[in-house]
């Protein structure tokens, strides 16, 4: 290496970059949180290029900024948005949960992805919001205070029996409540009759605000035309 670039190299840099390939050889035998702190320690804007640093963070800028946008992505949904390779998408999201910059929960042996910082009672909530039949049951409880079985039904064009799934799926997930309790939108319905209410219809609608504005036009997604509606 010519000695017009060794002298580009200072005391902190050369430490650092010890650091970092300690990191590499031996990162699943080390503590995450003092990764994380050495990871997060400056090295030059020559060193970066000249090592390539700067093109691996900016893949993990990229997935990080889609995971946020996005929360509770598949890996061929951030694939897709990403355009990374397989092996290097699988590598960054691997490395990122290790470092806690990501979460990882997986509903029926799939992973799905969120930021660190996104609670964990959020998860499932934005889960059904971008789930058909979850997604209209929610949207119809958004609009109404409480509705019956029969209301749910026909707002949601499905079936009883798979309304009655996917009611019970709410159910479990504390996401809705049923009771004989009276709403304004109840009138005319005896007081025996089991109405449906979200548990937390403004945490609800604040998720809706924030991520539906930009929700993934590709997929499946029903939380923009969820937003829609309450505009």
């Amino acid at each position: 290496m010519p000695v017009s670039k060794l002298i580009l190299f200072d005391y902190h840099t050369i430490f650092l970059l010890s650091i970092k390939v300690c990191i590499g050889n031996f990162g699943n035998d080390l503590n995450p949180t003092l990764i994380q702190k050495f990871l997060e320690m400056p090295l030059s804007k020559t060193t970066q290029k000249f090592l390539g640093l700067n093109e691996l963070s900016s893949n993990q800028e990229i997935i990080k900024s889609v995971i946020s946008k996005y929360p509770g992505l598949r890996f061929h949904e951030i694939k897709k948005e990403t355009k990374l390779a397989n092996g290097t998408l699988q590598h960054h999201l691997g490395q990122m949960a290790k470092l806690n910059s990501l979460k990882t929960k997986y509903i029926d042996t799939i992973p799905r992805y969120y930021s660190y910082d996104l609670e964990d009672s959020n998860h499932v909530i934005l889960l059904r919001l971008r789930q058909r039949t979850t997604s209209r049951i929610i949207k119809s409880l958004l609009k109404n205070e409480c509705q019956t079985f029969g209301q749910l039904v026909k707002f949601s064009k499905k079936s009883p029996g798979t309304v009655s799934i996917y009611k019970n799926m709410l159910l479990k997930d504390n996401i809705i409540v049923g009771d004989t309790n009276a709403c304004t939108c109840s009138k005319g319905i005896t007081n025996t009759t089991i109405k449906y209410r979200l548990v937390e219809p403004e945490k609800v609608r604040t998720l809706v605000e924030e991520y539906g504005k930009s929700s993934l036009k590709q997929s499946a997604d029903n939380l923009a035309d969820i937003f829609l509606t309450l505009k």
